[in-house]
């Protein structure tokens, strides 16, 4: 058995029988197989995983809403996270896309009025 932590939502039944959907950040065990099979899909980082390794983010414009916020929103997400959802469609990690959506009135930090 293998601790690992989900890096996009991992459908039911996936690793067991009775398994439940498991979201994006949950920690569940899997058999050595199904482990290795879901880290090499990039669905699943071994949670031990050295932290260093795992701190790099990617800019993206989130296309969708999802559990990251609305469409057009700017995020900084952990690279595999991020390389999940423009895989699927619902980011875009271009510069020119990610640039765009940053000059949206949505991305604009909020002023405080004194």
């Amino acid at each position: 058995m293998k601790s690992l932590i989900a890096l996009a939502v991992i459908a039911a039944a996936t690793i067991a029988a009775d398994q439940a959907e498991l979201a994006i950040g949950t920690a569940f065990d899997a058999p050595d197989h199904v482990a290795d099979k879901l880290v090499a899909d990039g669905l699943a980082r071994l949670a031990d995983a050295p932290a260093a390794k795992q701190a790099k983010a990617v800019r993206v414009r989130l296309l969708v809403a999802n559990e990251h916020g609305q469409p057009n929103d700017v995020r900084d997400l952990p690279a595999k996270v991020a390389e999940v959802l423009v895989k699927a469609g619902d980011a875009d990690d271009d510069k020119a896309a990610v640039a765009y959506a940053a000059g949206l009135p949505q991305n604009q930090k909020k002023q405080d009025k004194a």
